[in-house]
């Protein structure tokens, strides 16, 4: 990422850390180091350590939707209450755009039956509105996460995984050992998987999110 810049450039970029991505402060320290550059990197390193710690103690679940905790001696992951919130908004959202797009449609459809002589400008607005039905229908995708995870828990207990998920409306509960829960990549997306089952996945070209969910397994899996 930073083969191409003098040392010059490079400790200027040092100086703006604060502004790079953790993969980018990642390799710029792999660099500085690389090149045995003199340079107090003091910042740099307490910077990448506490985005470390965060990512070990699972802060960046919530990035997800989800929180861990721990209570006597089992391990719980659940759905925050903020995404369940923003579900619902997204619903309720969703349907709002949904019923203006339907009544654009049908405005749109009697402009045409009725004959109306309208400019250029009111049909493209009428357009814009009918067009608003599918913008609705993409917010319904937070009625689907309310389904799924209503009810949900993943937990670690004695070594066993218990995995409550809803599949097909009902809720089931799913035991296995830990042996049974892996990560899995298609294409750009991680997933965290027990068995057959996606509990949830990451965008795999986050770092952060990958090495959450790599953390997190490790974790389910008592490593």
């Amino acid at each position: 990422m930073y083969k191409d810049k003098t040392d010059k450039e490079l400790l200027e970029v040092l100086e703006q850390y604060s502004q790079l991505t953790f993969e980018s402060q990642l390799s710029l320290k792999d660099e500085i180091s690389t090149r045995g550059l003199i340079a107090d990197t003091s910042e740099l390193d307490a910077a990448i350590e506490d985005k470390i710690s965060r990512i070990k103690n699972f802060e960046f679940l919530k990035d997800f939707g989800f929180k861990a905790e721990t209570t006597d001696n089992k391990f719980l992951v659940t759905r925050t209450q903020t995404a369940t919130l923003t579900d619902v908004f997204a619903v309720i959202l969703g349907l709002i755009i949904f019923f203006l797009g339907v009544n654009g449609v049908v405005n749109l459809v009697m402009t045409f039956v009725n004959g109306d002589e309208i400019d250029v400008f009111t049909l493209a607005v009428k357009f814009a509105m009918a067009g608003l039905v599918f913008v609705g229908i993409k917010f319904f995708s937070g009625l689907k996460r309310l389904f799924d995870y209503s009810g949900f828990e993943l937990a670690r207990t004695d070594g066993d995984i218990t995995l409550k998920k809803r599949f097909d409306i009902k809720l089931e509960e799913i035991r296995a050992k830990a042996s049974d829960l892996f990560l899995d990549r298609e294409e750009d997306e991680l997933e965290l998987k027990l068995g057959n089952q996606v509990i949830f996945s990451s965008n795999a070209e986050s770092l952060v999110q990958r090495m959450t969910l790599e953390e997190l397994t490790k974790r389910l899996k008592g490593n």
